[in-house]
């Protein structure tokens, strides 16, 4: 008898012991995982420290290190100018080059022009609707009567509640990879993407993947130590294959050197990975940040 009490009292203490495991597992495993996402968003930021050093430039072997197995760090330093300056759309020149990057993204010309001319209403300080575009009206029958804001915008996720966002979305889900409320307005066509560049400077797809090819130097990656960095408009043009009026017609749109870098830092501990991003503007004490964010 005192033996099966034994065996018994043993079996409801595996019972217990065993509901008490499973009933904690998942908050360890949470706990671990915050652990390893700190570690992993530590070694992001220091690769802040890293970009901004004075001797640091771009596609610096330093600027890729691990330490170990287990941990890496991962910095790309670019130019925010390379993205669209959202905030200039009331300028038709940029509505004209974003219904043509809509365009290359697949969107037919009408749903480009709805989105894009809804975009510069949002932004505009009046409340005279664009031809396609959108205003109070709209949105009001939306039950959104306090749109739109008619400011410029101030973070890139106000854009989807712009009319016609929805599709870019759609089409084309990593869109905010495109767009910059931070930029000095101009498109760095340093740093900017291809389809980007065929937009704004209207030149054919295979010059502008020929002249990206050419950026990105011999071994055909972006933000390694043999980037070719343009320094001569006149080349670019050349390169581009743009007439004197084609260039004159854009010439105040883009430039070779935004004065907003952007730094993309991302830690890695273990199969985690935590990217930071850092835009700032050079100033007489070295970089004065303007804002920091999770990619």
């Amino acid at each position: 008898m005192a033996l099966l009490l034994v065996l018994v009292t043993v079996m409801a203490l595996v019972l217990i012991i065993g509901t008490l495991w499973e009933t904690c597992q998942p908050g360890w495993e949470e706990s671990d995982l915050g652990r390893v996402r700190y570690k992993a968003g530590l070694l992001a930021e220091s690769g802040f420290a890293l970009a901004m050093h004075p001797d640091i430039e771009p596609g610096d072997v330093a600027l890729r290190q691990g330490f170990g197995p287990e941990q890496e760090i991962r910095v790309l330093i670019t130019s925010e100018g390379g993205r669209i300056p959202v905030n200039r759309l009331t300028d038709e020149r940029w509505r004209v080059a974003l219904v043509e990057l809509f365009v290359l993204w697949g969107m037919d010309a009408a749903t480009a022009s709805i989105a894009t001319e809804s975009l510069a209403d949002w932004i505009d300080d009046d409340n005279e609707v664009l031809s396609n575009g959108a205003e109070n009206a709209f949105y009001s029958s939306l039950d959104r009567p306090e749109f739109p804001a008619n400011l410029p915008f101030t973070s890139l996720e106000q854009m989807l509640f712009v009319q016609g966002m929805d599709e870019v979305a759609r089409f084309q889900p990593m869109w905010r990879n495109y767009f910059t409320i931070h930029s000095d307005g101009l498109l760095d066509l340093n740093a900017a993407e291809w389809e980007a560049i065929v937009a704004v400077t209207g030149t054919t797809q295979d010059s502008a993947l020929n002249f990206v090819a050419v950026r990105n130097g011999d071994d055909g990656i972006r933000g390694t130590i043999d980037d070719y960095q343009f320094i001569d408009m006149g080349e670019v043009q050349a390169l581009l294959g743009l007439s004197e009026n084609e260039y004159a017609e854009i010439a105040d749109l883009i430039s070779l050197d935004s004065t907003v870098i952007r730094i993309e830092s991302e830690g890695r501990y273990g199969d985690f990975k935590e990217t930071r991003v850092l835009l700032a503007t050079e100033s007489g004490n070295g970089w004065s940040p303007l804002a920091r964010f999770r990619n």
